[in-house]
């Protein structure tokens, strides 16, 4: 895995920490009222946050499908590649053997 994968790796798995404190904190008030009621008020942040899971989602989707696609490219090139060198050997092990000697047949017959 590459150091990029590894970063976005990590913010995403802040991503979900932060989800899961967050939600643990409003679990533990859920008997104050109080909290609630100002959280109604930053309730846009929430679609924000929620719209950034989905780009993280995307983001590891997409990354992983054109991975995958790269990944296959370059194995389809290495088999060909590979043929080609077979076919290689193959004509240089037909040259360096000799050739039969021809019969000699009479056209009289």
């Amino acid at each position: 895995m590459n150091k990029r994968r590894v970063i976005f790796f990590a913010i995403f798995g802040v991503y979900h920490l932060i989800i899961l404190v967050f939600t643990s904190y409003i679990d533990a008030q859920k008997q104050d009222l109080g909290v609630l009621t100002r959280m109604y008020g930053i309730l846009h942040l929430f679609k924000y946050g929620a719209v950034l899971g989905l780009v993280l989602f995307a983001t590891d989707f997409i990354w992983t499908w054109r991975s995958a696609r790269s990944e296959e490219k370059e194995k389809d090139a290495l088999k060909f590649e590979i043929n080609n060198l077979k076919a290689k050997v193959y004509d240089l092990q037909e040259a360096s053997k000799p050739l039969p000697e021809p019969s000699q047949k009479s056209d009289t017959e």
